[in-house]
């Protein structure tokens, strides 16, 4: 290397560790001021600031005296970084405090279309505690049991333990839907960078013990219908006196069981049920399944229009025993654009789930106590199951996988393919 190119090297290497050496002002702050004078009585306050957006600019202050001019400099920068220290101030950082970073999520989930107003209200009841003077104090809801805690602080270890508390009080689903509801809020949190990872991510795993799906056989079809009817007339059944005085029991509980069993719907599904959603010019008959019935707090009870899942939007064709009950409820003279209730409440309105419960628990006493009406569902699905296999079941049921239906729905083993043309081989042998 000659002297010429050494030196030129040397100058442009001492140049790059100049501009590296130089440390990037902080955000929002400023450096050192330098002041000139301009004129009489007429000076200029430079500085350079770095704005919340990460830019470096230069802030000038003008004043009749150095003083005068390094003071409104400074004010500049301030008001300038109060500003956007403001806009700032909304994004979500590592010191908010989780009850805050609850409402930020809540106000993303409102945006978001895809979610039910039952499922934000299911949320929203497991953050915010209740102002029911006649709920439970001791429990737990996230905005009360991390009151204190910042967000930097709801590490693995800290949420890990939180969820195993809820657990060991007995309330497995609790600390399902808390898992949920933080892993969402968490995420939010690394969205804006306020920490780099989602804590729940490695948090221990929540396990419930599976529950084998039990449909009913023909003899307890029966004897339940049966029941029913005894039920309907007034008299004592197991578990359930006899009534004696008032308005006559509903016999709509009896058709809402039929129409259960001979469409497989979810039972807000069926309750929402309208004139309108009932084809009888198609052979046989068919029903669209196009909406549930929700109790949201604010709006009330009312008819959602679309069902439990995108899924759920199905049509499914009746058997005969649900278009006789349909025909008995004068099916035949419904007008095709009538969009009533097929099973109203007293009052002409949409029957309240909760409700209905209640009735049906009456209704079946203690001798059938195990039958909900989901179970209804349930009989559906593993007949056209083991009729057709799971896949026609899913879209009976109305689900978006197969193995939905056959996990939680069908009441029937796994049955393995016949292999036994490979198994046939391992038969042992005799000699003679």
């Amino acid at each position: 290397m000659n002297p010429i190119q050494f030196r030129l090297e040397y100058r442009l290497c001492k140049k790059g560790d100049t501009q590296m050496a130089r440390q990037p002002l902080a955000i929002g702050t400023y450096g050192a001021i330098s002041c000139k004078k301009l004129g009489p009585r007429r000076y200029r306050a430079r500085a350079r600031y770095r704005a919340y957006n990460g830019e470096t600019v230069s802030i000038e202050g003008w004043g009749t005296t150095k003083t005068g001019a390094e003071s409104r400099l400074k004010r500049i920068v301030q008001q300038r970084a109060a500003t956007e220290g403001q806009r700032r101030d909304s994004t979500i950082t590592r010191d908010m405090l989780m009850p805050e970073l609850a409402d930020r999520w809540l106000a993303e989930m409102e945006l978001d279309e895809t979610i039910g107003p039952q499922t934000l209200q299911w949320y929203r009841e497991e953050i915010e505690p209740s102002d029911d003077p006649r709920a439970r104090k001791e429990t737990i809801k996230i905005k009360t049991a991390m009151s204190g805690v910042r967000v930097f602080e709801a590490d693995t270890s800290f949420l890990d333990s939180y969820l195993k508390r809820i657990q060991a009080n007995g309330h497995k689903r609790k600390a399902q839907i808390h898992k949920i509801i933080l892993t969402g809020m968490m995420s939010l949190a690394v969205r804006h960078g306020a920490i780099r990872e989602n804590p729940v991510r490695e948090v221990g795993r929540i396990k419930r013990k599976k529950v084998k799906p039990t449909a009913m056989n023909e003899q307890t079809r029966n004897g339940l219908r049966a029941q029913l009817e005894i039920w309907l007339s007034g008299k004592e059944i197991p578990g359930t006196p006899a009534y004696t005085h008032g308005p006559t029991r509903d016999r709509d509980i009896l058709n809402i069981a039929d129409v259960l069993l001979g469409t497989g719907a979810r039972p807000g599904e069926a309750l929402a049920f309208r004139c309108c959603d009932l084809n009888r010019q198609a052979t046989p008959w068919e029903m669209t399944i196009c909406g549930t019935i929700v109790r949201v707090t604010g709006k009330g009870l009312y008819r959602q229009e679309w069902p439990k899942t995108a899924a759920g939007h199905r049509v499914v064709v009746l058997p005969q025993f649900a278009i006789d009950t349909l025909k008995k409820m004068g099916a035949d003279e419904w007008d095709p654009d009538d969009e009533s209730p097929v099973f109203p409440s007293r009052r002409g309105s949409w029957r309240d789930p909760h409700n209905f419960g209640r009735t049906w628990r009456a209704a079946r006493g203690t001798t059938y106590a195990w039958i909900t009406p989901k179970t209804y569902r349930k009989t559906n699905l593993t007949a056209v199951a083991e009729a057709f296999g799971p896949e026609r079941a899913k879209r009976q049921a109305g689900h978006r996988s197969s193995s939905t239906t056959e996990e939680h729905y069908i009441d029937k083993p796994a049955k393995a393919p016949d292999s036994t043309a490979a198994l046939n081989h391992l038969a042992p042998t005799f000699s003679d």
